[in-house]
């Protein structure tokens, strides 16, 4: 088969090819393959060019899309945020004022294009853009010389073909790399600028963001510093004067200038230049047609006055007292109103203080405050002499103060301090005094609202005993032992006023805090258990308090939450907002002085209403009202904190060794509590009362105010007389006490028990339980005198050392100091 596919071989004999076509025809081969071997090659470079080109071409793309999303970020609102932040509040007949404006290193004040003379804008346009009104924010023609000027350099580096609007984007962002980049980014930002803004908000925001020399912006500030009158009165001279400052703002302004190595002379070379430069920009209005040649001669010959000149400060000699009010010190609103938009700040950007301070200072703030302006003001003229609030003869401590190893008149006598906070019942700050005396400087400490201290006593109502009517395990009258406790180790904790470890009788709870007996307190938690009370009082009433620090310190403790014996204690604000809830019906709101903080052009970064909850119920608040009005009586330790025409309620608390007195009080109106103490911590002298003391700063004011508040009543607490003997609610056969209140949930009332009862008086009731409550530990000795029948405070022990053993276990307290008989 294979054989018959095979083609037979042709026999014939073949004509030879002549050895000269031979040649021919090898010759058009070499040149075909040539050809195709350059066809070939030039295709392939075709292509290359192409796939690279197209390479390119993708890259150019990008490059100049993340060029043009750059630029879609640039607005006018953001342009405006370098505006002077300022700080805001209400006068007493509602009108907004102005409490404070940051003395910013870049000082603007915005002015409307309406209010901005016509050849005043015609010399900057003539100037800096005079196709300004034509372009789409670029000048082609210019920009084509500025790019060559970057590669060839043929001019000074300061030649440039910026518009209008690209010098505005570039001031704003601050790029000013002198790059093909950067120029391609302006010229993307111009372009975008351009079609969201028309030629009038672009020219308003120039005008009012440029820079002027120095600390000077805005056309309104530089008006006002080198004339001295406003934008709307400016000559054409003077609009030439300004127009001319952009193009080198430190070396062409009017003040310029340097000081002569040789001679130590001034030289005010900014006023020649600002002349030379001031002539070309009136030769340019001239040819521009924005002015007449005659206008354009009065303007070289008008004589100019800078703010400078002696003979200006002669005609205003109003400048010194001006300068002399600019620089005074901030008030005690303006500072606390700044650090807690530092504190915004730092929290939402995770910055520092520093960082925070640079950042309110120039970054346009408007702060608007909840102070009241009158109350304010009452109480900073009662701080400027500490006579007026405390008996200074008795608090002056004389120490050698200046290290000569002598106590004389050569050292500085040593005086306490006294803070001061008011709040309205939705957390509103309305008053706040840091120090006593004349305030000096900004942003000084301020004892109210930055001085953490122990609380002493003022702990025990948002403590243990709010938490114990709170969670039902308590009631008014739940009978405790006033006897302290006996600790593993054999000693008793804690004591009372005067060293005494307690009566050893049962007391009612109402009682307890009436006489801030610290056995009563320390039960109570005790009982509650410190975790509880710890959360009740950190979570519910925003507290302040250390869970555990890096040394192993906590507040979960009995020490701390009974008596107030805090790790690093609280500050007055953060104790007087914890009370809010007592007033107010069970709603916390945390304190703020800041209402609204605007940026820029009014855009609202955020509004405060106090981020209210429910810190406990209402039946809760009203009773716990109630518990305190017994602390401001004839009875309780506050009784001097009383007013004829406001119901005060109210805790005192006094530290260990008269350390730091405290008192919050509350009115119908408003919350307030006052501290004072040594800075070096030192005894105050015993005779202090610190419900005095806060009756001193804002009693007669707060009885002053007719305002018709009153406190929230709640309507299903049960108000009945007490069982003595029991602490229930009195029966018909019971020897009836005060008035007391309990919630509708727990309210036990007193059955069989007899009026001459010879009943173990340490007894409870008959089931020995507290009447729908949790029975505090009583105690098996007795000791100690009994301090029911005067006005004290049961001694605060805040400096009780951690107990040695075992851990859960508080060891004696030292001898506790209290509110002095007040009566």
């Amino acid at each position: 088969m294979q054989d018959k596919r095979k083609k037979k071989r042709s026999t014939a004999p073949q004509t030879p090819v002549p050895k000269k076509k031979r040649k021919k025809n090898k010759a058009l081969r070499i040149i075909k393959k040539l050809f195709s071997i350059l066809v070939s090659t030039l295709l392939s470079i075709f292509l290359i060019c192409i796939i690279t080109g197209t390479i390119v071409a993708t890259a150019v793309t990008v490059y100049v899309l993340d060029f043009m999303d750059e630029s879609s970020t640039i607005t006018l609102e953001e342009m405006e945020l370098s505006y002077n932040s300022r700080v805001y509040a209400n006068d007493k007949e509602g009108n907004l004022i102005m409490l404070y404006e940051v003395p910013n290193e870049i000082q603007r004040i915005p002015v409307k294009l309406e209010q901005i003379p016509r050849h005043t804008v015609d010399a900057f346009v003539c100037t800096e853009d005079a196709r300004f009104y034509d372009h789409d924010g670029v000048d082609y023609k210019n920009t084509i010389g500025a790019f060559l000027n970057l590669i060839f350099n043929f001019w000074d580096s300061e030649r440039g073909g910026s518009t209008i609007t690209q010098q505005l984007i570039k001031n704003v962002t601050g790029d000013d790399d002198r790059s093909p980049s950067r120029k391609i980014r302006e010229i993307f930002r111009a372009m975008t600028l351009e079609k969201n803004y028309s030629k009038d908000e672009i020219m308003d925001t120039y005008l009012n963001y440029i820079g002027f020399g120095g600390p000077t912006n805005g056309i309104e500030m530089a008006a006002i510093r080198y004339f001295g009158k406003n934008v709307g009165d400016l000559s054409i001279a003077e609009s030439a004067v300004l127009a001319a400052i952009p193009q080198s703002p430190e070396a062409i302004n009017p003040f310029a200038g340097y000081t002569d190595d040789e001679t130590g002379e001034w030289v005010a070379s900014g006023r020649t230049r600002n002349r030379e430069r001031q002539e070309y920009v009136l030769w340019q209005m001239y040819e521009h047609g924005a002015i007449t040649y005659d206008e354009y001669q009065e303007a070289l010959a008008e004589k100019l006055l800078f703010t400078d000149t002696q003979e200006y400060k002669d005609l205003h000699p109003e400048l010194e007292a001006e300068k002399s009010e600019d620089e005074a010190a901030t008030s005690w609103i303006v500072d606390a109103a700044i650090r807690e938009v530092m504190a915004y700040l730092m929290q939402n950007f995770n910055i520092d203080e520093d960082e925070a301070l640079t950042r309110f200072n120039t970054g346009g703030y408007q702060v608007y405050t909840t102070v009241d302006m009158e109350m304010q003001e009452y109480v900073e003229e009662k701080f400027l002499d500490l006579n007026n609030l405390v008996n200074t003869k008795r608090l002056a401590k004389h120490k050698d103060t200046n290290g000569d190893g002598v106590v004389d008149d050569k050292d500085t006598v040593i005086y306490p301090q006294v803070a001061f906070i008011a709040m309205d019942y939705t957390g509103q700050i309305l008053s706040v005094v840091g120090a006593t005396g004349q305030k000096k400087d900004a942003l000084i400490w301020n004892y109210a609202t930055m001085e953490p201290r122990q609380p002493g006593s003022t702990m025990k109502p948002v403590a243990g005993y709010g938490y114990g009517i709170y969670s039902d395990k308590f009631h008014w009258g739940s009978m405790i032992t006033d006897y302290g406790m006996k600790q593993k180790d054999g000693t008793i904790w804690p004591h009372n006023y005067g060293g005494s470890a307690g009566s050893g009788d049962d007391k009612p709870m109402y009682y307890g805090l009436m006489k801030s007996l610290n056995t009563i307190s320390a039960r109570l938690v005790d009982s509650l258990t410190p975790q509880a009370v710890f959360n009740f009082s950190r979570d519910n009433l925003g507290l302040n308090l250390t869970e555990i620090d890096g040394s192993g310190k906590t507040d979960i403790a009995p020490a701390p939450l009974s008596v107030g014996a805090l790790t690093y204690g609280v500050t007055v604000q953060n104790m007087v907002n914890a009370y809010i809830p007592y007033g107010n019906g069970g709603t916390y709101y945390k304190s703020h002085l800041v209402s609204r903080l605007e940026q820029g052009n009014h855009e609202l970064v955020f509004e405060n209403t106090g981020d209210p909850h429910e810190a406990v119920d209402a039946e809760t608040a009203y009773i716990m009202n109630r518990m305190m009005k017994n602390v401001v009586s004839s009875e309780g330790t506050a009784g001097v904190a009383r007013l004829s025409k406001k119901e005060v309620v109210g805790k005192t608390g006094t530290t260990q060794d008269w350390g730091d007195l405290w008192f919050i009080g509350l009115t119908e109106d408003f919350v307030s509590g006052a501290w004072i103490g040594y800075v070096q911590r030192d005894k105050l002298d015993t005779s202090t009362s610190s419900a005095q003391l806060w009756h001193n700063i804002i009693g007669e004011y707060a009885n002053s105010l007719d305002t018709g508040a009153k406190y929230p009543v709640c309507e299903t607490v049960i108000s009945a007389p007490i069982c003595v003997k029991t602490g229930k609610i009195a029966g018909s056969t019971c020897e009836k006490g005060d008035k007391g209140y309990w919630k509708s949930e727990n309210a036990p009332k007193c059955s069989g028990c007899v009026a001459e009862s010879t009943e173990d008086p340490s007894a409870t009731d008959e089931n020995g339980e507290t009447g729908g409550g949790q029975s505090a530990t009583s105690a098996t000795n007795g000791g100690g005198g009994n301090q029911e029948g005067g006005n004290h405070e049961g001694g605060d022990t805040p400096d009780v050392p951690d107990p040695p053993e075992p851990p859960e276990a508080d060891p004696p307290a030292p001898e506790d100091p209290q509110e002095p008989n007040e009566e």
